[in-house]
């Protein structure tokens, strides 16, 4: 029975993985599950993958000092780790602890990634991984680079596998198309160290002037105090987050996965983060994301997005262009990682 170690470092990574695991599961394969204390993923884990030996390896530091001895302290776990589970396989996302302890233990690694822009951790992936498997958009190459047509996002939102439930909102008291999704990202990591503490309040504030409920998801819940006025803040895990974000009337985000779950579960995203990056081209051209950072031109935009029929122009185009071949990303996990297996053999 051939073994794959899953390792999870970001909650994100869950939903990525989460349907290729049980695939791969059902198929014969023993799956082990190694994670980064960080946040709610240990608890996001036993809710969501429940059948799975879950280990913990290493703890999350929001300094620099603290990432530097992170590294340090990982990787040394790791090679613990992988000595005594003796994988055949692991597989990570923008992993290059995974893929660096990997390589010493002479284990096949495959890294899935889509933030180009951070070069550090992107070159590092590349080097020590046996495969990165990317999206079509970023322009990179290499012997080692996989691509394909699509975004990490449709692992769990591509139509074949996911259906949002209209019950999930009604629970909430909510009518679709009659509230406004927010996230709030902390600014903790390395991508969002620039980005301003309570970025979109003043937005927030805006929109339940114009009688428009808004349901937020606050990464620093230490903020909940300063937007608990203006909206409903989300508690994870939740039952269905993606069902709340495809029932919405439009999504603004200082996040950047979450900007691309908005636009192709059909709802567009006003994104403020800031960040360009290559994975996001698409969308933005389409008309899914509008990545605007100048405060008048975000009002301007909230304005249009009011009305109901520009979303439903939206829907019908990413709708068009799922089905005329954007990839079900997690076919593509399962069909690299078991490609790979079998070259072992």
């Amino acid at each position: 029975m051939k073994k794959i170690v899953f390792d999870i470092i970001h909650l994100a990574h869950i939903n990525f993985f989460k349907n290729a695991i049980n695939f791969l599961h059902n198929k014969g394969y023993k799956i082990e599950i190694i994670y980064l204390d960080r946040g709610k993923i240990e608890k996001v884990l036993k809710k969501e993958l429940p059948n799975y030996k879950i280990t913990k390896i290493g703890s999350y530091s929001k300094t620099t000092f603290g990432k530097i001895f992170m590294i340090l302290d990982r990787a040394i776990k790791l090679n613990r780790y992988l000595k005594n589970s003796k994988p055949d396989s692991t597989a990570g996302v923008g992993d290059f602890i995974l893929a660096f302890s990997s390589r010493i233990k002479k284990i096949p690694s495959i890294i899935f990634y889509d933030d180009f822009e951070f070069k550090l951790n992107f070159n590092l992936s590349h080097f020590f991984g046996n495969k990165l498997i990317i999206p079509d958009s970023i322009p990179a190459k290499g012997k080692k680079i996989i691509k394909y047509h699509g975004f990490k996002e449709l692992a769990y939102l591509h139509p074949k596998i996911y259906k949002p439930k209209k019950s999930i909102i009604v629970k909430m008291g909510l009518k679709e198309n009659n509230y406004v999704f927010a996230r709030e990202v902390a600014g903790i990591s390395m991508n969002y160290s620039n980005l301003k503490k309570d970025s979109l309040l003043k937005y927030i504030k805006y929109i339940k002037n114009k009688g428009i409920k808004i349901i937020l998801s606050l990464e620093d819940k230490s903020r909940k105090e300063i937007y608990a006025p203006y909206c409903t803040i989300l508690e994870e895990p939740l039952e269905d987050l993606y069902s709340i974000m495809s029932y919405a009337r439009f999504s603004i985000s200082s996040g950047d996965s979450m900007a691309r779950e908005s636009a192709l579960l059909g709802v567009q995203c006003i994104y403020t983060g800031g960040r360009y990056m290559a994975v996001n081209k698409p969308l933005i051209f389409w008309k899914g994301i509008y990545k605007i950072e100048n405060e008048k031109k975000i009002i301007a935009e909230i304005d249009k997005l009011f009305d109901k029929k520009v979303k439903h122009t939206w829907s019908l185009r990413i709708k068009k262009k799922i089905n005329e071949g954007l990839a079900d990303t997690t076919q593509i996990i399962t069909n690299q990682i078991i490609t790979s297996l079998l070259k072992k053999e």
